[in-house]
């Protein structure tokens, strides 16, 4: 279709008038796509597609978040015993503190309450797939993050995961793990490329403290698979330097109508060959008005990754400081950069990686509440920036335990009792899955019991398991993620993930 406003326009200039529909949240998919028509024509609408974000929080040292979303039986069990030793439970919230959230079973604490405003689309299983590190669970890879994952150095078509991030003492804590699922994080960087050839490739953030501990991110070979690993904030200052955002694109008058022109000329019977239901095109016209009014944004600026002091205000407070060794970034900072870096679109793909301290022989109250601070604030805080800016509903968020968590016991360790994910993302049906419980008592404290949910239907399985079985595999979890982010099936013919089916109750359709 030939438009004799486009004859003074060049492809550049077609291509932001793109960008600006792209990012024109008042107009339906289908409306863009009939636009994308007439600019660039049938071939170019085909292809476009609104890009997804996934950013990725690796948490090691056994991380727990049984402050977080409290296991519903042990949230209502009066007699719990709790303490930091032996077989007490390291849940020190009383019941006058734990607040069931309406209609569900999420059980949150005063530490974790921000994220009540949320919790229709965050996700929590604690009864995953467990870790399997030499050193009572520790591990860089994760059975959740690449299924499949082996010790076998020999196995045909098999890859190390270590090659681009060793621990200094590797392989303690850090094993010679080989696979041939890549990491959630390096599949989306390489379908993002796919999807966008001009997007960057995705960043890992090194940010554990702990020299002797790394996070694994493996592309498996595939193009543009393997992140880019920065590993201080000089690095990620320097790898995206200060750049000025014209929000302005479009100031010139005949720009604008233009734009207009072009909109104006998709009559109702072009609206409804794209299965657009608008009748008379008063939906249409309302959305004119709503994209004429976006064309006038504000001055232009400068997109800068270093955090101003209000921003650092907002995204510090109340989160406790970072008690490793050699902090690198405070988990806040880390949460910070990763919404700058995908709410102005300059990376698609962003994992981080965090780290409290190894705790052993028991867990005080105030290490348990400060986990649970350090994720649930940032987390808050990241997905009510999300939504304020557009893109919550395209963004997946997953918190992986790497090390696997702990039990309830104190005095647990990662190789036993659970292994937790926490999803969230406009594409994500929230709510805790799976349970646990107390089957007896053992000595100061209890056996506990671990109910994974049916992996069909999501109910909690009503007999639970008192040793290491009965675990929502990691290939499920990890289809989970994958769906979520719209990745489609034939990208996924991974042996150890090509017969897993996702979780469909943690999905939106």
């Amino acid at each position: 279709m030939k438009i004799h406003e486009l004859r003074g326009m060049s492809v550049i200039d077609r291509r932001r008038l793109l960008k600006i529909l792209g990012a024109t949240a008042a107009l339906p998919v289908a409306t863009r796509l009939a636009a994308t028509d007439v600019l660039m024509g049938n071939a170019h609408a085909q292809a476009a597609q609104e890009p997804m974000y996934f950013i990725e929080i690796n948490l090691r040292d056994q991380w727990d978040h049984g402050h977080v979303f409290v296991a519903p039986s042990l949230a209502r069990n009066v007699n719990l015993r709790r303490g930091a030793t032996g077989r007490l439970a390291a849940i020190y919230a009383p019941a006058s503190e734990i607040k069931q959230v309406p209609g569900t079973d999420i059980f949150l604490t005063n530490d974790s309450l921000p994220l009540e405003p949320h919790v229709d689309t965050i996700a929590m299983i604690d009864c995953c797939e467990l870790s399997a590190g030499d050193i009572h669970g520790h591990e860089a890879a994760n059975p959740l993050r690449s299924p499949g994952r082996t010790k076998q150095s020999n196995k045909p078509g098999y890859l190390p995961m270590f090659n681009n991030e060793r621990g200094s003492n590797h392989p303690q804590g850090c094993e010679a793990y080989y696979s041939a699922t890549p990491t959630v994080a390096a599949l989306h960087s390489h379908y993002a490329k796919v999807v966008d050839r001009n997007t960057k490739v995705g960043i890992a953030f090194k940010g554990v403290g702990r020299t002797l501990h790394t996070v694994y991110h493996y592309g498996a070979g595939l193009p543009n698979g393997e992140l880019d690993r920065l590993r201080s904030r000089n690095e990620l200052f320097e790898h995206f330097p200060d750049t000025v955002e014209d929000l302005n694109v479009l100031a010139k008058p005949e720009d604008a109508r233009a734009l207009t022109n072009i909109l104006r000329r998709i009559d109702p019977a072009f609206l409804a060959k794209r299965k657009v239901a608008d009748s008379g095109g008063v939906q249409h016209g309302a959305n004119l008005d709503e994209a004429q009014r976006l064309l006038y944004v504000g001055e232009p600026r400068v997109v800068s990754l270093p955090l101003t002091q209000e921003e650092t205000a907002y995204w510090s407070a109340g989160v406790p400081a970072q008690v490793s060794e050699s902090p690198r970034a405070q988990i806040w900072e880390q949460v910070a950069w990763a919404f700058k870096l995908v709410s102005n679109d300059l990376c698609r793909t962003v994992a981080i990686e965090f780290d409290y301290v190894d705790v052993h022989d028991q867990r005080q109250e105030s290490q348990v509440r400060v986990q649970a601070k350090q994720i649930a604030l940032p987390l808050a805080r990241l997905i009510s920036k999300l939504k304020e800016a557009g893109i919550y509903d395209r963004t997946v968020i997953a918190v992986y335990t790497a090390d696997g968590s702990r039990a309830p016991a104190a005095n647990s360790s990662g190789d036993e009792g659970k292994n937790t994910i926490i999803l969230a993302g406009g594409m994500v049906r929230g709510g805790y899955y799976g349970d646990i419980s107390v089957a007896g008592n053992d000595g100061d404290g209890h056996v506990y019991a671990y109910h994974m949910p049916d992996l069909a239907s999501g109910v909690r399985l009503s007999t639970g398991s008192t040793n290491n079985s009965g675990r929502v595999p990691g290939s499920a979890v990890w289809r989970t993620v994958t769906r979520a982010l719209k990745i489609p099936d034939s990208y996924l013919q991974f042996p150890d993930v090509v017969n897993a089916q996702p979780l469909p109750f943690m999905l939106r359709a």
